[in-house]
């Protein structure tokens, strides 16, 4: 059977863990059934970027599922920009890469939206007839397809005549969340955020358009009593979801429960690390990556002291190391110390490093090959689809600061810029979080 890499891409935050946090927890749960050999995600504002994932993947069958509400913008440009494919299925190098529909698209969702809506009149009481649902939607002006899905949703919702009223409004598009007051009549309102991941839109920009404090308790707000649900994410059925996606798309059927906390991981480097290991090991020496020391039996902060904490899965060590506080850039060099990974084999150290430093292992071993190749930050701003093409336009001194101010907080080594020396932990290019950071700097210049 061809090896097969599931890939999950997401949006990512550099404000809320939440965000990419949720689109982990699919992963840690496909890995956990053997859904394919080889899984992890991939983000816009996180790492592993989306145009250096495919790097750390070996298999040659690839699967990406978008987990994303709706075929819009990012979906239908900032994906397959990032990623270089060339529609539903693109072939180089000997690999075939399929992206599938995203998963706001499968028909599941609408029980999701059903449920969410159901669980809030039944703990309420609400009066099914005296009751508005608000289906509100990211949407974007950048393209309106963007709301076809949240439309769709509160289209089925609305054909139930289950409820008095049922409307679509967007955080990012017309009509806009506030006219869900002018729109509808009922005394109740379930204001349900059609979004995947409870991050900073669901958390403070769409509370606030709805005129709800802090507290998302119900609310009386213009008169009438809001009942805010919060995101889909929790819903059980939507890794089952994203598993239908990637099979419709063509990801060999594969249930193989994985007994090895560490397996599932993207294996680019692995054969690398352990050699290097095994190296070490005959020197009585740990391997150190950035703030992390290995060794073949255990993976620890090299600040630890003795009464660090055993962590037992990718789930808990990422907890640790991204949440409080949270960290958008994980190779910055804050990692937090106090815990230790103890492995049974050497191959396992490289999931656990994965876990830590998404995406370096892959360019560390290229870089050991010496068949790496930075992509200058011209090329990389040139790629870009929005706010980001032609940053590499920006003053000498704004792109001077924020290397300094980013890159020199970075384990990694910006081997990006063509006159920067060689690292032993390079960076293929410009990160978004590095990109943000030149542009905030580039608006305040003005």
């Amino acid at each position: 059977m061809t090896d097969s890499a599931l890939i999950l891409a997401g949006h990512g935050s550099h404000i809320s863990p939440n965000t990419a946090g949720v689109v982990w927890s699919y992963v840690d749960r496909l890995r956990a059934l053997g859904m394919a050999e080889e899984i992890t995600a991939c983000f816009w504002k996180e790492p592993p970027a989306l145009h250096q994932v495919l790097d750390t993947v070996k298999a040659t069958q690839i699967f990406v599922v978008p987990v994303f509400t709706a075929r819009g913008y990012f979906t239908s440009a900032v994906i397959p920009t990032e990623m270089a494919l060339h529609g539903p299925v693109t072939r180089r190098e000997g690999k075939t890469i399929t992206l599938t529909r995203p998963l706001g698209e499968h028909p599941a969702m609408a029980s999701v939206v059903r449920n969410i809506v159901r669980v809030h009149i039944d703990e309420h009481e609400l009066d099914r007839a005296d009751t508005a649902v608000a289906i509100i939607g990211h949407g974007t002006r950048r393209n309106p397809n963007s709301r076809a899905t949240t439309r769709y949703q509160a289209k089925v919702l609305r054909d139930m005549n289950w409820v008095g009223e049922v409307v679509d409004v967007y955080l990012d598009d017309e009509p806009e969340i506030p006219s869900i007051y002018r729109r509808t009549r009922a005394a109740n309102i379930i204001a349900l955020p059609y979004f995947l991941a409870p991050g900073s839109h669901v958390s403070i920009d769409v509370p606030r358009a709805l005129g709800l404090s802090d507290r998302l308790a119900p609310q009386r707000v213009a008169g009438r009593n809001v009942y805010y649900t919060g995101p889909l994410s929790g819903d059980e059925s939507i890794c089952s979801a994203i598993r239908e996606l990637a099979l419709e798309a063509g990801l060999p059927p594969r249930r193989n429960p994985n007994a090895d906390a560490w397996g599932g991981f993207p294996k680019a480097g692995r054969d690398s690390l352990v050699k290097a290991l095994k190296g070490r090991t005959n020197q009585n020496k740990p391997l150190r990556f950035g703030q992390v020391m290995i060794t073949e039996k255990r993976v620890w902060h090299c600040d630890n002291d003795a009464g660090s904490a055993p962590m037992s899965s990718a789930a808990q060590l990422r907890a640790c190391l991204r949440e409080d506080p949270f960290r958008p850039l994980p190779t910055s060099a804050d990692l937090s110390a106090g815990w230790h990974v103890d492995i049974d084999r050497p191959a396992q150290a490289q999931a656990v490093l994965e876990t830590v430093y998404p995406g370096l292992i892959a360019d560390w071993a290229a870089k050991q090959r010496e068949n790496f190749l930075a992509e200058p930050l011209k090329v990389t701003s040139e790629r870009q689809v929005g706010m980001f093409k032609g940053i590499h336009n920006l003053a000498a001194e704004v792109i001077e600061r924020t290397v300094a101010k980013v890159c020199g907080a970075c384990v990694r080594q910006p081997t990006w810029r063509q006159d920067e020396p060689g690292s032993d932990l390079p960076c293929k290019a410009a990160c978004n979080y590095w990109l943000s950071s030149a542009a905030k700097l580039g608006e305040s210049a003005i």
